[in-house]
């Protein structure tokens, strides 16, 4: 096996750390990449390789001059979820209507369709409405197949699929504040890869559901563009290239073939059990080794299902909670670790997500919680670490696939095949120290001075961080408010939200939250909580209003955060987010925007920095937070007026 495992102090391994974060310091941070679409050789993946071209002359496709009550963009879980909180709230499906490029619902499990893709996250509690469609996940991890087909499942159950506009992109929307409605524009996707002429729609409201990681992104590496071989994104899967598909991946058309595959992230890690399979030769170029935990992946026993898992109304909520207050060593905890993974056994993971277990008043008490989370980091990053000596056979291969960061500093991986298939002779780890690929020809990559021959590049590059853009900005979608507010600007001058779901001067227009809200890996929960706030304000918002004899609006209301409500919010995001700076000096990655979010010393742009965190005292303490103001029943912050 590797080398013996390691036995260094806590100063050593933060100096190793501090070494290793420091050749990975770029000047170029996040303009080292740009989207996949940027670049002439990848346009085409803006096409929907999923999508069934027979079926494109039935699909229902907005009109212009339409009107609905209720838009919804995006067709992906949360986009779901808030549709049927709605429905619970008395609103009807007729109301609503979904706009997504795709031609399916699933969001990021529609597009994403490489060979071994699974969720790291359980699925007990990451798969949504599991309690209303009585669906019994078939693993403890659910495949991507399955939560695809989970969330056609609830769109069909709900009679959801006739109520989507697929195909179609929303290209820009203003607030019409005399009609008191979203004036939206929207072009449909012909089958060719081009776009019909706008048409303009009319809604009361628009929620953007555009969820975190959706445009893919690549690395700008010299002469990219002239490789010849085949060449896609994982995020883009060609099982034309390959062969296969997503259900039956046998890749026969791999053999005798040399693959290269940029990437050792989260999509990686999977991905490359299944090339190594089928490749005459794999080269795994890396620059920075992910921390891969065991996944320990099995059926699921029905029987035992129904006896510990789905055991009572609420059930599914119940055991969301259990896996949060581990996730953010909440103090007390619950008796029994209801999900007992490597997520529930990673209490420094709240570094990222918040707590409530410390109190933090002087510098000397943040210091010391910081110190307390690197040093319960180090106890579980060390036995990741030895785990790499124990698998891989070649204490070479073995100390590169070592990673030497807090383990809250990249998103934490977890696999039962991914570091073994280093042992296998077709196999072989190309390590960039840190520094990346230096070039790229027409027959493969060129690594410190050594050019490898490759005939099918995979793209394992990840997806353009979220963190720096509104929820429209993230996928390029101007929204503009009352008065000419654009909400991408305001975003970028200061985040300023109530509750991470609304924002002033944008009436009735809500998203999920993550920033200014609750954070949690099982981003399905954190999207539940946001669905049952809006869905009360929505509730609320018809309860206080009725429309006129002879009115044409259905709703004739508006919600909106008072600008004095969403400051006040802000600044508690503000002066909680000292929770999370033990972040601070991580590795380069989407999380910190490749470092450049460390090297803010002026104290007004530090003070926008801290508005842009999750909330700071976690999860559960955000539920609370809108418990307790749903049940005050004020609306603190929030104005509801009739529209006349």
């Amino acid at each position: 096996m590797g080398s013996a495992p390691e036995t260094t102090s806590f100063d050593d391994v933060n100096d190793r750390y501090q070494a290793e974060h420091d050749k990975r310091i770029r000047s170029d941070g996040l303009a080292q990449f740009t989207d996949l679409y940027s670049l002439p050789k990848f346009r085409h993946f803006k096409q929907d390789p999923w999508a069934d071209k027979a079926s494109y002359a039935s699909l229902p496709r907005a009109e212009d001059g339409d009107r609905r009550e209720i838009l919804i963009m995006g067709t992906g879980i949360a986009a779901l979820v808030f549709a049927v909180r709605l429905l619970e709230a008395g609103f009807q499906r007729e109301d609503m209507q979904f706009i997504d490029v795709s031609a399916g619902f699933g969001g990021t499990w529609y597009w994403n369709r490489y060979p071994g893709l699974m969720c790291d996250v359980e699925s007990y509690i990451y798969m949504p409405l599991l309690e209303e469609t009585g669906y019994v996940p078939k693993h403890k991890y659910a495949l991507g197949s399955e939560l695809r087909e989970h969330s056609e499942r609830i769109a069909q159950k709900y009679g959801l699929r006739d109520q989507a506009w697929f195909r179609t992109r929303m290209l820009d929307s203003y607030w019409d504040d005399s009609a008191k409605d979203w004036v939206v524009r929207l072009a449909e996707q012909l089958p060719d890869g081009t776009e019909k002429a706008p048409v303009t729609v009319r809604s009361r409201f628009v929620i953007l559901t555009t969820g975190l990681m959706l445009i893919p992104q690549v690395p700008q590496i010299q002469g990219i563009e002239t490789f010849a071989g085949d060449c896609f994104h994982a995020a883009r899967w060609d099982y034309n290239v390959t062969g296969g598909t997503q259900e039956q991946p046998d890749m026969e058309k791999l053999k005798g073939k040399k693959v290269g595959i940029i990437g050792t992230g989260a999509s990686a890690i999977q991905v490359v059990p299944q090339l190594a399979k089928w490749a005459d030769q794999l080269y795994v170029f890396q620059r920075t080794p992910s921390a891969v935990d065991h996944r320990n992946n099995r059926p699921t026993d029905t029987k035992w299902f129904t006896k510990e898992v789905a055991n009572g109304p609420g059930w599914w909520a119940r055991r969301a909670q259990n896996f949060q207050a581990f996730v953010s060593n909440s103090e007390p905890k619950p008796e029994v670790d209801l999900v007992n993974d490597g997520w529930t056994s990673m209490p420094s993971y709240s570094a990222l997500i918040g707590n409530t277990a410390h109190k933090l008043t002087t510098p000397e008490e943040i210091q010391k919680y910081y110190r307390y989370l690197k040093e319960i980091d180090l106890t579980r990053q060390s036995r990741v670490r030895d785990r790499v000596d124990t698998v891989v056979t070649d204490p070479t291969t073995a100390a590169k696939l070592k990673p030497w960061y807090a383990g809250f500093c990249k998103r934490p991986c977890f696999h039962d095949d991914y570091l073994a298939s280093f042992n296998q002779p077709n196999v072989q780890l190309i390590d960039t120290d840190g520094r990346g690929i230096d070039a790229i020809d027409a027959k493969g990559l060129v690594v410190q001075g050594q050019h490898y021959d490759v005939d099918v590049l995979v793209l394992g590059t990840g997806y353009k961080s979220p963190f720096l853009f509104s929820p429209p900005g993230r996928v390029g979608v101007e929204i503009t408010g009352r008065n000419g507010v654009d909400l991408d600007k305001k975003w970028t001058a200061a985040v300023t939200t109530l509750h991470g779901l609304m924002s002033h001067d944008f009436p009735n227009m809500f998203w999920p939250g993550f920033i200014q809200a609750g954070g949690s890996p099982n981003y399905t929960y954190t999207i539940h909580q946001g669905a049952v706030q809006v869905s009360h304000l929505m509730q609320k918002g018809r309860e206080l209003s009725k429309p006129a004899a002879g009115s044409p609006y259905k709703y004739n209301f508006t919600v909106e955060t008072t600008a004095d409500g969403e400051e006040k919010w802000s600044q508690a995001v503000m002066s909680n987010a000292n929770m999370l700076g033990a972040t601070a000096g991580c590795t380069p990655s989407y999380m910190n925007a490749e470092g450049a979010m460390e090297r803010v010393s002026d104290p007004v742009a530090l003070a926008k920095m801290a508005r842009s965190a999750p909330w700071g005292k976690g999860q559960a303490d955000f539920d609370r937070i809108l418990d307790e103001w749903r049940k005050k029943g004020d609306l603190d912050g929030v104005e509801i007026k009739v529209v006349s």
